[in-house]
């Protein structure tokens, strides 16, 4: 029995190794690619500071996951495959074999029997006791909604006809592209270099198959031979690692004298072309600036992976429930009675995969709500250092010393600047742990693996990676992979849907209804109250503040240009000061009193609001104004005449306009680091884009109780075509506007505010 890899955490994102390679390999070098096989597997989990000959500096996924894809062809395949059995990568190991024939019908290809006989008796065990949960066809585009036996029937007609040879070349190429699509490093075992360049298409069948696929994962992929492609671009597929793999009985080729027989001195590495450096020519494969290209894509990638696997799970029970959260069971029982989620008919394979997303997805939001906390948390302590550092500056600069020779107004400079300086110092450090990055990615691939979530649940088969942040690549292409990695295979999970009755898929489908229509328009729409009274009070406070420092301002200049005129004395200064707290305490009572009103009877009001709202606003803000005014420069003159160690009514009046005028800046900032406006304006579209969603979802979801029975069945059909494609349409914008969220925070980061 061959031994069995550790088992891999399959809610962690995988790191995917394809492997591809020509039949008829000498069995003599099988030790020694096993070896090789091994090696890279070790250097994908050895730290960046252990640097291999061949392959640079390792990858440090240690925390991560393996996914080995493999065809399971004789020799190479099978090969690899039982070095990956044998590595023992820390984080566990999954072995995936998508095949071009179903597994029975591919032991009957040529590249497993001979004139009825088999090849090699072994590898055809291999194939037959490879467990069938790890095996999936490679469907080709207008095969996607072929039922198992319709397939075997098409595959066996395939396989008896002696004209089928083209059409039997394209399922084995459309397998090893499935494999060169989806890996992020492709180990290739050919008996030539790979700089040697062929045309996949046209030696697609030959027996140079192998180095034909890996023409396509370095210049691109066929179109149109798969159905779903993870990208539009092959730089962020990684590099191919080639293996010098002679054939029985073959000595090396001229072109392959450069790689020897001797272990770790048989690799050669090559990277997409999409990656190439302008001036670098596309036969330079081993310029250093394209392999530096190349390996800093590739490094972005795992390090980021690794970073993420890396993090704690904040909330396991939440965990084992995001299933049922995300696809709840329809019951009529108490709302607070535990449900289960509602696919209880589905397959194994289809309930896991729905599983492994909902857990990862709960698990990454977690994650961005830890980080966004602390985010919040450094943004108030910016701006609390900023007013500290404005009102230290304030004393340096006004404060008189109550006796001469009291270093107070240096001691108060000082004090400003070393303040200054820990908030830069706040700033870099906070900067060093990449929080703020992580909250935006991982708050991208959350939304990311929801919508790549109710797009599996309803039996899309469509892909998040093939339409996400498509235009973005470099460092934020490593969140199309993540969600990649967990979602793939798509085409068996549609067809486990399709699987279900009538009555499951329709209960599935209301499941999502309800949970994705109906919950995101609640939730956008309760964002966007909650977002728009919090930007009416930072406005109205900015406002307020500074028209509030404007007229303190305008009041000490006619106070220094007219010096000996009484101003205020101790016993009028009493009279604005209660003035004044009187009127705040009165505006304080009457908003108060009016917020339940205007929340809760907001739309019995709304010519109220709309039409009258404005003026009352600028009443109430104009009169918040002069009655801070007043109590600022009554406790002014107050204090002045009461507190002898106090500095000059002016001066301590030059302050506090400062202090105020710093504030009214301040709120207004605060809106602008929250992305107040923008975010209005997005959760505006997207409750606008959940609104309309659920209208035409009930016209199609109610379409077969509106025909005769006897058009029911091509009723159902129809209604299940037409919500496939609404929840693929809304989940496209849905990702677009995540997409233009995360751009604009990357764009326009947190700065100190004393900057």
């Amino acid at each position: 029995m061959p031994p069995r890899p550790p088992p891999a955490d399959v809610s962690k994102p995988a790191f995917i190794i394809g492997v591809t390679g020509h039949t008829g390999l000498d069995p003599a070098d099988r030790d020694r690619i096993k070896a090789e096989v091994k090696r890279i597997i070790r250097w994908v989990g050895r730290p960046a500071d252990s640097h291999d000959p061949a392959l640079g500096p390792g990858l440090g996924l240690t925390r991560t996951p393996l996914i080995l894809l493999s065809s399971l062809a004789p020799g190479p395949g099978q090969w690899a495959v039982e070095a990956a059995r044998e590595a023992n990568h820390p984080a566990g190991l999954r072995i995936l074999a998508p095949l071009p024939f179903p597994k029975d019908q591919y032991l009957q290809t040529s590249i497993f029997t001979r004139e009825g006989a088999m090849r090699d008796e072994a590898a055809g065990r291999f194939l037959a006791e490879f467990p069938e949960r790890d095996t999936f066809v490679v469907r080709l585009p207008e095969e996607l909604d072929l039922d198992d036996n319709a397939l075997r029937e098409k595959c066996c007609a395939l396989l008896t006809s002696a004209t089928g040879k083209h059409d039997r070349d394209r399922r084995h190429l459309a397998a090893g592209e499935y494999v060169a699509a989806y890996s992020d490093v492709l180990i290739a075992l050919t008996d030539k270099p790979l700089d040697e360049a062929e045309d996949a298409v046209r030696n697609a069948g030959d027996d140079v198959g192998a180095r034909a696929v890996t023409e396509l994962k370095r210049f691109g992929i066929t179109p149109g031979l798969l159905p779903i492609l993870p990208v539009l671009s092959g730089a962020e597929d990684g590099p191919i690692i080639h293996v010098y793999a002679p054939r029985k009985s073959e000595s090396p080729p001229a072109g392959g004298a450069a790689l020897s027989h001797e272990p770790g001195e048989a690799l050669e590495v090559l990277y997409p072309d999409d990656c190439r450096p302008r001036g670098v020519s596309e036969s330079a494969c081993h310029d250093p600036r394209w392999v530096e290209a190349g390996r800093e894509i590739l490094k972005v990638i795992t390090q980021h992976l690794e970073r993420l696997n890396h993090e704690k799970v904040f909330d396991p029970a939440r965990e084992d429930q995001a299933f049922a959260e995300m696809l709840p069971e329809i019951t009529h029982g108490p709302a607070d009675a535990p449900r289960g989620h509602a696919l209880p008919a589905a397959s194994e394979s289809l309930r896991a995969t729905l599983d492994r997303l909902a857990r990862l997805r709960r698990r990454v939001a977690d994650c961005s709500a830890h980080y966004n906390a602390r985010l919040n948390r450094l943004k108030r302590t910016l701006f609390t250092l900023a007013f500290c550092v404005a009102l230290l500056f304030s004393l340096a600069e006004y404060w008189e010393a109550p006796a001469p020779g009291t270093p107070f107004q240096q001691v108060s400079f000082l004090a400003a600047l070393g303040l200054t300086l820990a908030t830069w110092l706040a700033y870099f450090r906070f900067k060093t742990t990449a929080a703020a990055e992580r909250y935006d990615d991982y708050r991208a691939i959350a939304e990311g693996l929801r919508v790549q979530f109710y797009w599996t649940a309803c039996g899309s088969g469509e892909s998040v990676a093939s339409r996400y942040l498509q235009h973005q690549r470099g460092e934020l292409g490593w969140i199309r992979n993540v969600v990649s990695a967990v979602a793939f295979p798509y085409e068996p999970n549609r067809l486990q849907f399709n699987r279900l009755s009538p009555v499951a898929q329709r209960a599935v489908l209301r499941s999502i209804r309800i949970a994705w229509l109906d919950g995101q328009h609640a939730y956008f729409k309760a964002q966007i109250e909650r977002l728009t009274h919090r930007k009416e009070a930072f406005s109205t406070r900015a406002r307020v503040l500074l028209w509030t420092g404007f007229l303190l301002q305008a009041t000490l200049i006619y106070v220094a240009q007219h010096p000996a005129a009484p101003f205020l004395s101790r016993p009028l200064a009493l009279f604005p000061v209660i003035l004044g707290a009187l009127t705040l305490g009165a505006l304080h009572l009457l908003k108060t009193r009016a917020e339940p009103r205007e929340k809760g009877l907001a739309s019995n009001h709304a010519g109220l609001r709309t039409g009258s709202f404005p003026a009352r606003r600028l009443i109430t803000n104009g009169l918040t104004v002069i009655a801070l005014t007043l109590f600022i420069l009554g406790t002014v003159y107050l204090l002045g005449a009461i507190v002898p160690w106090l500095p000059s009514a002016r001066n301590l009046g030059s302050i506090l306009k400062n202090l105020v005028l710093t504030g009214g800046v301040l709120c207004g900032a605060w809106m602008e680091v929250n992305f107040f406006e923008e975010n209005l304006r997005r959760y505006a579209s997207m409750v606008s884009l959940f609104q309309a969603a659920g209208p035409r979802f009930d016209h199609y979801f109610n379409l077969p109780e509106r025909v005769p029975p006897d058009q029911k069945a091509a009723a159902e059909r129809h209604a299940l075509t037409g919500l496939q494609a609404l929840l693929v349409a809304v989940g496209s914008e849905a990702l677009s506007e995540n997409a233009e969220w995360l751009i604009t925070h990357r764009v326009r980061p947190l700065e100190p505010v004393s900057a």
